[in-house]
Order: C-alpha cells, then sequence, then structure tokens
C-alpha cells in the first residue's frame, strides 16, 4: 500500500514539472520579438491609390491654365497666370487681367506641358482689369467649358489654380469656398487714390497669391467661373480673394475679340460730387448750399450728346434715364450699363431750374 501511494506522488510531481515547462515555453513564444529585423518584418506599409473628386478635377482642369511672363526690353517685370478661353485650330486664345500685362512689351505664355511660346495681346480693359491674349501652337490644346456664375452658391467649393510667385511653382492648386457672390469692390483705376469704378465679384477662401492673377476659378464640375483678380492683404485678414464673375468677363472678352477694345458709350460730361464744392463756388454758380443731390458738371466736350442738348458746365445732373444720380462710380454703372445708340433721358438743374433733355448716346 505505502509503495502505490509513493508512485502516486512521483507521478504527480512529474506531471506538474511537465506542466510547468509547457507553460514556460508557450510564455517565450507569445513575448514581441524585440529584435529590430524581426520588428521591422512586422510593420506593414498600406499602399492606396487616393483618387477623389478633386484629383480628377485637377487633371482634367492643368493643361488648360497658362504661366504668362512679362517682359521689357529683355527684363522680366512680371508674372501671371491665364486660363485657355478657346481654340481653334491651332490658335490658342488665353483670358488674364489686364494688369498682369500692361506693362510689358514681350508677353511670353507657358503651358503645363513645358512649351513656352510669345503671344500677342489681342486687346486690354483698363477698367475691368481683362485682356486677351492670342498664339499659334504646335500641339492639342484644350479650352475650359464656361459656366454660368450666376448659379454660384455661397459654401459651394471650387478650385483656383495658377503660377503664385512665379513659374516655379506653376500649375499650384488651392480650394476653397465660395465666401460671398455679388461682392462689390472698389478700383482706383487711375492710381489717384479716389476709387473710380466699382466691380462685381465672386468672394472665396481658396488661396490667391501674386502669381495667381488672370488664373482660372472653376467649380467642381469643371467649368470656369471666374477669373482670379485680387485679394485683400493685410495681417488682420486671411482668405479675402476675389475673382471676376464669367457672365461679367464673357461680353468683355467677346469685344476684345472682336474690336481689340471696349467699345462704351459717350454722353460727353465729366463729373463731380456737390460736396468737393466750397461754399464760395456753390454761391458764384449758384447752387443751394443745402442742395446735396446731384452731380456737378465739371466739362462737357464739344459736338457730344450733352452738349447738343445744351448742357452746360456748372449745371448739375440729377437723374440719369430715371435714377437719381449723387456717385460718380454709381453714374459710370448707369452710362456703361448703356450701349453706342441708345436715347437717355437727362434731368438737370440749369441756372436754378430743373430740366429735361433726351439724347443718343454716341
Amino acid at each position: 500500500m505505502k509503495r502505490f501511494v509513493a508512485f502516486i506522488l512521483v507521478a504527480l510531481l512529474g506531471w506538474n514539472v511537465l506542466l510547468t515547462i509547457q507553460v514556460f515555453q508557450l510564455k517565450q513564444e507569445t513575448v514581441p520579438q524585440t529584435d529590430a529585423t524581426t520588428a521591422t518584418n512586422n510593420i506593414k506599409q498600406a499602399s492606396v491609390n487616393v483618387t477623389s473628386d478633386v484629383t480628377k478635377l485637377v487633371e482634367q482642369s492643368e493643361n488648360k491654365v497658362v504661366t504668362i511672363t512679362a517682359s521689357s526690353r529683355g527684363q522680366t517685370i512680371g508674372t501671371g497666370s491665364g486660363a485657355i478661353y478657346k481654340v481653334e485650330d491651332k490658335t490658342v486664345y488665353i483670358i488674364t487681367n489686364n494688369h498682369v500685362v500692361e506693362n510689358g512689351d514681350v508677353m511670353t505664355v507657358t503651358f503645363a506641358n513645358g512649351k513656352s511660346v510669345e503671344s500677342e495681346i489681342v486687346g486690354m480693359d483698363k477698367l475691368t482689369d481683362l485682356a486677351l491674349l492670342k498664339l499659334k501652337v504646335d500641339f492639342q490644346a484644350e479650352s475650359f467649358i464656361m459656366g454660368d456664375s450666376s448659379l454660384v452658391k455661397k459654401g459651394e467649393y471650387v478650385i483656383a489654380m495658377g503660377s503664385p510667385l512665379g513659374i516655379e511653382y506653376q500649375g499650384s492648386v488651392s480650394g476653397g469656398l465660395i465666401s460671398g457672390v455679388d461682392r462689390r469692390m472698389e478700383m482706383d483705376i487711375d492710381n489717384n487714390g479716389v476709387a473710380d469704378w466699382d466691380v462685381n465679384v465672386l468672394q472665396t477662401d481658396a488661396a490667391i497669391n501674386p502669381g495667381n492673377s488672370g488664373g482660372p476659378l472653376i467649380n467642381m464640375a469643371g467649368e470656369l467661373i471666374g477669373i482670379n483678380s485680387m485679394k485683400i492683404s493685410d495681417e488682420s485678414v486671411e482668405g479675402f480673394g476675389f475673382a471676376l464673375p464669367i457672365n461679367e468677363v464673357l461680353p468683355i472678352i467677346s469685344q476684345l475679340e472682336r474690336n481689340g477694345k471696349v467699345v462704351r458709350p459717350i454722353l460727353g460730361i465729366s463729373v463731380a460730387p456737390l460736396e468737393q464744392l466750397s461754399p464760395f463756388e456753390r454761391a458764384y454758380l449758384g447752387i443751394s448750399i443745402q442742395q446735396d443731390e446731384g452731380l456737378f458738371i465739371v466739362n462737357v466736350s464739344r459736338n457730344s450728346p450733352a452738349s447738343r442738348a445744351g448742357i452746360q458746365v456748372g449745371d448739375v445732373l440729377l437723374a440719369f434715364d430715371g435714377k437719381k444720380v449723387n456717385d460718380v462710380k454709381q453714374f459710370r454703372q448707369y452710362l456703361y450699363s448703356k450701349k453706342v445708340g441708345d436715347k437717355v433721358t437727362l434731368v438737370y438743374e440749369h441756372n436754378g431750374k430743373e430740366k429735361t433733355k433726351e439724347v443718343t448716346l454716341k
């Protein structure tokens, strides 16, 4: 009996030793390897080809965007961007900003494929800051589809393309939202510190930097909806870029293509705000010190529609074709919304008496 009990104890002891050895081996197998080579082998690198609507849009658009280098007397004086507007056989038409090309005598256009071609200026318009270039190429070029900027909505995603800071950054892409539509921006055309004109613009927070001027603002359908033109540069603001809406660009570009310039109607008067007149000047001209409506007529061109209507220097223009005028920019907007040959009604004050005349713009 004692031998049997001893045998059982020895068997149990042996079994415990065997279990202990197996547990130890199992732990060794599950302990992480610290060997550098083994650790490296355990790291897996994902390989993902990222494609999105935006990357496809960029791929479809980049060949339609160009860099424009303006030179004068053999020296580069500035760079900008452009959007291919139309292609006829091997002739390429490019929209850009007037300020990109106005001071240069040689314009070199560099395409996305790296080819550079000298271009001619078809026409420029300082008032709207637009210009049209034309050149011939020996490769297949592609133009943008024109969008409808009247359909652009606040919050819509857009991309801007161009060459910020020069040709070395050609084809740069920035994206953002339409921050506002139908914004009005003042422009000082003659750089005298006084705003001469208001332009309607699309506001976007897509980054627009020097060199982006004249480049395209593109919607998610790949359509050209604006020409990037300006930004507000100030330490206190960020993401204030502006583009000329394509619906307002195309009529100007069409005139440049046809005539080499924009033909605007002429009335034949120069005007100034009444507040610019001193009390002495008002008294001399017979204008009441209390009168604050209308525009003072400072010049009348000979043989102009205004002069033939009997309007004289010193008269006060009160209304243009049924609309009151108290601001020079506002008056220009009303005038330039008409066409040559249109008849308009003028209401003005002459020697203290109100008169009405119909004139034909030329």
